[in-house]
């Protein structure tokens, strides 16, 4: 029990130390929540998405399972998310997981992909996942849930 205690607690300090910080600016100016135009999903409002991405509401309501998928660190729309979504910053949002990880409030935190072209094309195999584009990557294999900022 220490063991799992000191290790989460090693994990959360290494993870907040390596987090990159953008300049201001640098990121991109506006970030779609998009989902698989197969999902039968038509608008949702922006607290039921945050809902979706904290892992409070792991199903559609037809049933099937939400895969919530994040950029890795270190990426621009992901720093809009945090801000926009979350409205936490990095380290909240890993101190946020952790803790739910380890109280069971949550099943999994995010799948963490390592680039745009990832989310897309992963977006793009799967109804059932929930990400983010700029929106200029959004193309009509999309349906945009929420424009941010």
């Amino acid at each position: 029990m220490h063991n799992r205690i000191l290790l989460t607690v090693l994990t959360l300090a290494l993870i907040t130390n390596g987090a990159r910080r953008l300049p201001a600016g640098a990121g991109p100016q506006e970030v779609d929540v998009v989902v698989n135009k197969a999902n039968n999903i038509a608008s949702f409002p922006r607290e039921e998405v945050r809902r979706i991405f904290l892992g409070e509401k792991t199903f559609w309501p037809d049933g099937k399972r939400i895969t919530v998928l994040m950029l890795s660190r270190g990426q621009p729309e992901r720093e809009l998310v945090l801000r926009e979504v979350y409205k936490m910053n990095e380290a909240d949002y890993t101190r946020y997981f952790l803790q739910a990880a380890f109280t069971g409030r949550v099943q999994a935190a995010p799948r963490e992909l390592l680039s745009p072209a990832e989310m897309k094309s992963r977006l793009g195999a799967n109804p059932n996942a929930i990400g983010y584009l700029k929106k200029g990557d959004v193309d009509d294999s999309f349906k945009v849930l929420l424009k941010m900022p």
